[in-house]
C-alpha cells in the first residue's frame, strides 16, 4: 500500500463516493473506501459500481489489483486517516431536503478519531452553514482538524470525467494553505477557485437551483409554444442562440426534472430564503416541475380514458437514460402510477436495474416485446435504442405513442402509421383539447 501522504480515505460508495474512489485511483492515490451498507462494501471489493457508471468498475479493479483500493470494515478505520473525503449522496426527507444522520455521524467519527492536523474534505450535498453547526457541536473539541467543502457537478454516464478534469472546480476553507493542499490532493488536474465555506456551500446550491429552474422555464415554454401551434424545438434553439443566454443551459422542452439532486438544493434555498422571507421563487420552480412531470398521463389519459386494463408499453425508467440507477427516478413514479390506475405496464429499459418488488410491471427484452399488443407506448426517457428503432415494424394494438421526454421525432412516427402526443405543434390536434387561442 502507498504510504500515508499519498492515502485518502472515502466515506460513501454509491455513485459519488465510488466515482470518487476511482477518480482518486485515477490520479494514483491509494484510497481507503468505507460504506455502512455491506452490500456496498461488497460492491467495491468486487469492482462492481452500483449505478453502473461508465469506467468506474474497470479502474476500481485495476486499484483492487494494485494493492492501491483497500474496503475499511468500521467507519472509524476511515476516519484514522489525515485526508478523509465525505462522499454521501445525501438522503432527502419527504420534501426533498437534505435528512442523512449518516453525515453527522461520520463527522463525529472523524472528529473522535482523526489524527491532529487531519482534513475533512466534504463533497457530499448539505445545506449551506452546516459547517457552522458541525464547527459548533461535533467538531467543537478539534480546532487541530481541518474542514473543506468542495461542491461536486457530477453527471450520470459523465461523472469520470467530471471527476478527474472538473471543468470548474470550488474548493471553500478557513485557510488557503488547507485549500491549497487539499485541491492538490484530490484534484491535481484542476484550477480551482478557493472561496469560503459558505461561499462554496451556497454555489452547489444556485448550480443546481439554476438547473432545476432551466428545466422548468424550458418545460413551461414549451408547453405555450405547443399549444400555440409553434414548434418548441425551434424557439428553445433560436433562445439559445441568443449570446446572452448559455449554450449549454437545459432548456429543451422534454420531462420534468427527477434525481434527488435538483430537488435538494432547490429545497435548501427555499428552507433559507423562509428564514429571510424569500422562499418564493424556489418554491415555484418545484411547485412548476411537481406538475409538468406528469403531463404524459395527462396526455394518455386524454386520449384513452379510463386506463384501467389497458396494456401500456412504457420505454425508459432511469431517470437519465444509460444508467442503471432506479433511485429517485420520475419513469418509476410514472410506471407506479399506471398500475395504481388499473394499467397493465411493460417496461423497456436495457440498461435500468431490477425493479423493486412491490412494482408489479413486466420487464420486456426489447422494445417490440413490449408494444406488442399495447394500446399505447409511453416514453419516459430518450433511450438511445429508439433511435433505431423499426417504427413501422412495430406491432402494437394501437400505434399511439406519448413522448414524455421529446426523444422522438414525430414527423419519422407519423410517416410509420404512428400517432405521436407530446410536446410538438402537432399533439393538440390529436386529442382536440387545449386548442390554441
Amino acid at each position: 500500500m502507498t504510504d500515508a501522504t499519498h492515502r485518502v480515505a472515502v466515506c460513501g460508495l454509491w455513485h459519488l463516493g465510488s466515482t470518487a474512489a476511482a477518480g482518486l485511483l485515477t490520479h494514483g492515490r491509494a484510497v481507503v473506501a468505507y460504506d455502512p451498507q455491506e452490500h456496498l462494501r461488497a460492491g467495491a471489493a468486487a469492482a462492481t459500481p452500483p449505478t453502473g457508471e461508465p469506467g468506474v468498475g474497470e479502474v476500481l479493479r485495476r486499484g483492487l489489483r494494485e494493492g492501491r483500493l483497500r474496503v475499511a470494515d468500521a467507519l472509524a478505520e476511515w476516519a484514522r486517516n489525515a485526508l478523509c473525503v465525505l462522499a454521501y449522496d445525501s438522503a432527502v426527507d419527504a420534501d426533498g431536503g437534505v435528512d442523512d444522520a449518516r453525515l453527522a455521524q461520520a463527522v463525529a467519527a472523524f472528529a473522535r478519531h482523526a489524527p491532529a492536523g487531519a482534513t475533512l474534505a466534504v463533497l457530499s450535498q448539505v445545506p449551506a452553514h452546516t459547517h457552522v453547526r458541525w464547527r459548533r457541536t461535533l467538531l467543537a473539541h478539534r480546532p487541530d482538524v481541518n474542514l473543506v467543502h468542495i461542491p461536486e457537478n457530477l453527471r450520470l454516464g459523465r461523472a469520470m470525467d467530471d471527476f478527474v478534469a472538473p471543468a470548474r472546480l470550488v474548493v471553500g476553507a478557513e485557510e488557503r494553505c488547507t485549500a491549497e493542499r487539499t485541491a492538490r490532493s484530490l484534484f491535481p488536474r484542476a484550477t480551482p477557485a478557493y472561496v469560503t465555506l459558505t461561499e462554496a456551500e451556497l454555489v452547489k446550491h444556485a448550480t443546481n437551483a439554476y438547473l432545476g429552474m432551466c428545466v422548468s422555464f424550458g418545460n413551461e415554454l414549451g408547453w405555450l409554444a405547443a399549444h400555440l401551434g409553434a414548434d418548441p424545438q425551434v424557439v428553445a434553439r433560436l433562445l439559445k442562440a441568443d449570446p446572452r443566454v448559455a449554450d449549454a443551459a437545459p432548456l429543451l422542452p422534454g420531462a420534468a426534472f427527477s434525481g434527488a439532486t435538483l430537488r435538494r438544493d432547490l429545497v435548501a434555498l427555499s428552507r433559507i430564503g423562509a428564514k429571510w422571507g424569500r422562499p418564493e421563487f424556489f418554491d415555484t420552480v418545484l411547485t412548476v416541475n411537481d406538475r409538468h412531470a406528469a403531463f404524459p398521463l395527462d396526455l394518455l389519459g386524454a386520449e384513452l380514458g379510463n386506463l384501467k386494463d389497458r396494456r401500456i408499453a412504457v420505454a425508459g425508467l432511469t431517470y437519465k437514460p444509460g444508467t442503471a440507477t432506479l433511485r429517485d427516478s420520475l419513469p418509476l413514479r410514472l410506471v407506479r402510477t399506471l398500475l395504481t390506475d388499473g394499467a397493465e405496464v411493460v417496461a423497456y429499459d436495457p440498461v435500468a436495474e431490477d425493479l423493486p418488488d412491490d412494482v408489479g410491471a413486466r420487464r420486456a427484452a426489447t422494445l417490440a416485446d413490449a408494444v406488442r399488443g399495447a394500446d399505447a407506448l409511453l416514453v419516459a426517457a430518450a433511450l438511445p435504442e429508439l433511435d433505431g428503432a423499426d417504427w413501422a415494424g412495430l406491432r402494437p394494438a394501437a400505434r399511439l405513442v406519448v413522448d414524455g421526454c421529446g426523444a422522438l421525432d414525430p414527423a419519422a412516427l407519423s410517416a410509420a402509421g404512428w400517432r405521436c402526443l407530446g410536446l410538438h405543434p402537432r399533439w393538440q390536434k390529436v386529442t382536440g383539447a387545449h386548442a390554441a387561442p
